[in-house]
């Protein structure tokens, strides 16, 4: 069963992918003016959600990653996509604070002149004891990770479910 499904989106992927080399782009007025909007919206996606010391860039690459492996095809599809994104950048963001703090942690260590003959993985450890010991922040980073984690998925399962009724409303026979 779960390779039929597998096997269904890998010929839907495939169609997409040759529909898509034949697109032209839009061709209605309505569509040529929805289309020009993107930019801006994501541009304005990104400097709402990335902090001065990230790349805008970047966020604007994360998020037509996602667009590109979910094709949101109406409004809800495209929201619940952009929170996805939203989230993963997050979740990074955290990873990177994460990362920022032992090292810091790690170099000051690494000072001390009795602890200088460890490894690096001692320090790392030791950091890490310390971090966990004296401050609130990994159990922050932590909650953090969570939540963002809980949010994708959470969107994730809300644009398949809605997919799923979708297909379900179009396979249904008129009445």
């Amino acid at each position: 069963m779960n390779t039929q499904k597998t096997a269904t989106s890998e010929k839907q992927n495939e169609a997409r992918r040759r529909n898509g080399a034949l697109s032209k782009g839009p061709v209605t007025e309505t569509g040529k003016r929805n289309s020009s909007r993107n930019s801006l919206r994501h541009g304005l996606l990104a400097r709402t959600v990335t902090l001065d010391s990230e790349s805008q860039p970047q966020f604007a690459r994360l998020a037509e990653s996602m667009r590109n492996l979910f094709h949101p095809t109406n409004q809800v599809e495209c929201d619940l996509v952009e929170n996805m994104t939203v989230c993963r950048w997050r979740l990074r963001r955290i990873w990177n604070i994460e990362r920022t703090n032992i090292s810091i942690e790690e170099n000051r260590l690494g000072v001390s002149p009795d602890l200088q003959s460890l490894d690096p993985a001692a320090i790392t450890g030791l950091a890490f004891r310390h971090l966990a010991d004296n401050s609130r922040c990994l159990d922050l980073l932590n909650r953090y990770e969570t939540r963002f984690d809980r949010q994708y998925n959470r969107s994730l399962a809300r644009l398949d479910l809605l997919r799923q009724n979708t297909e379900k409303m179009r396979n249904e026979p008129a009445r």
